[in-house]
């Protein structure tokens, strides 16, 4: 076979170029540890390191969520922590200010503390995060939720909203409460039926109790009526009536100080009327409703500003009042402790999912480590082996080239 002179160098100088792309490629991978520089290097290598390397982006942001929401919901359970503190703080004080001795100054004492309770409360209820967001004022974070009106009361401006924070690819979480689930929406007396007297007009010193449920089916069918109670002349009886129905059910004799209890008109429940109430003194027994924390707090303060001493008639009247309100109080408690629950299940599985997470994350440093980094004792020993076919190359083809028939003339 014949071999032309200029085959001889074609053949050669390619063997030889071929052996340097390669020395170079395996330099540069000694240099940057990386298998591959571009993707056409190794295409399949470089697609998945793609998808992994957007994985991983992906899992990281929800990590960083997570975190963030779980700092969220961190704030607001100490906020909701205070509160409770403030609320029991509110209850023992009203406790103490019932004492039958003290004077209408004195009790106005505890009228001004718990008006300064109030402001605190109000506080708490227009907390903001880190951010300058107010934490419970629904999906609406930039709106003050609780405004004090020129009347006292106070008014609501937020919505019912939760916002939300994704936290994984299929799964957002809620990092705020609606204050008005919080604050508003308390459920009045035992949460079941609230009673109540008729302050305006009664002239006797009744004192109506808190109330309990005995037989909840009983009741459940008389739950939407509003009932009222009326003492008779004299007060030894009193009439039952049904004023959704607008229907008189039957007339009791009274025991003072004994519960009425399954009442045949009224029945499931019990409730007592202490005190001497008076010939066309009134009562009600009424489905509960939601009512303003604020409007009970309010209600307690007025409860203590009223002067009461030497007068049975008003001390009976702000009794009503306080016991009313003391079990409406009970009510926050268990308002708040329902939404304190809701955030530690939250919690609970943001801690899982950044145990996911972290474990994503390792999984996808793994296979991008796997891809992308070069092993360098393989990378070294395939250097120093295609260095040395390099070099015989280059010495095989010099030797070649030197060839000539005029060396043998």
């Amino acid at each position: 076979m014949r071999i032309s002179t200029n085959q001889i160098y074609q053949t050669g100088a390619r063997n030889l170029m071929e052996g340097q792309s390669r020395l170079y490629n395996l330099q540069n991978q000694l240099s940057t540890g990386k298998k591959f520089l571009s993707a056409q290097d190794d295409p399949v290598a470089a697609a998945l390191v793609l998808l992994n390397s957007q994985s991983l982006s992906v899992n990281t942001q929800h990590a960083e969520n997570q975190a963030n929401a779980n700092a969220q919901l961190a704030l607001e359970e100490d906020r909701l922590t205070s509160i409770v503190n403030n609320v029991l703080y509110i209850m023992e004080q009203t406790v103490a200010g019932q004492n039958a001795s003290y004077s209408d100054s004195q009790r106005q004492f505890y009228a001004d503390d718990l008006q300064q309770q109030f402001e605190f409360l109000l506080g708490m209820a227009n907390g903001t995060d880190a951010n300058g967001y107010y934490l419970f004022s629904g999906y609406q974070g930039n709106t003050k939720p609780f405004q004090l009106m020129s009347d006292g009361s106070v008014n609501y401006a937020g919505d019912d909203g939760q916002r939300l924070l994704q936290v994984g690819t299929s799964r957002q979480i809620a990092v705020s409460d609606s204050g008005r689930d919080i604050f508003e929406r308390i459920r009045t007396g035992n949460g079941t039926f609230a009673l109540g007297a008729d302050l305006a007009n009664n002239t006797g010193t009744g004192v109506i109790g808190i109330g309990s449920v005995n037989d909840i089916v009983a009741w459940r069918g008389l739950d939407s009526h509003k009932f009222e109670i009326e003492f008779d002349t004299p007060p030894t009886t009193y009439t039952i009536t049904d004023t959704t129905a607008g229907t008189t059910l039957g007339s009791y004799a009274y025991t003072p100080g004994t519960d009425i209890t399954n009442n045949p008109d009224i029945p499931g429940i019990s409730f007592s009327i202490g005190g001497t109430p008076n010939a066309g003194d009134k009562f009600t027994v009424e489905p509960s409703t939601d009512q303003s924390i604020f409007n009970s707090l309010q209600n307690l303060i007025t409860a203590f500003s009223t002067p009461i001493e030497n007068d049975g008639v008003a001390a009976a009247k702000v009794k009503n009042i306080i016991n009313a309100e003391m079990v409406n109080f009970d009510q926050v408690l268990n308002n708040v402790a329902s939404v304190q629950a809701s955030i530690g299940s939250r919690r609970a599985e943001l801690n899982s999912l950044l145990d996911i997470s972290s474990a994503l994350d390792l999984h996808y440093q793994e296979r991008l480590s796997n891809l992308q980094e070069a092993d360098y004792v393989e990378v070294i020993s395939k250097f120093m082996q295609q260095q040395t076919q390099l070099q015989a190359s280059q010495s095989s083809f010099s030797n070649i080239t030197s060839l000539s028939l005029f060396s043998y003339l």
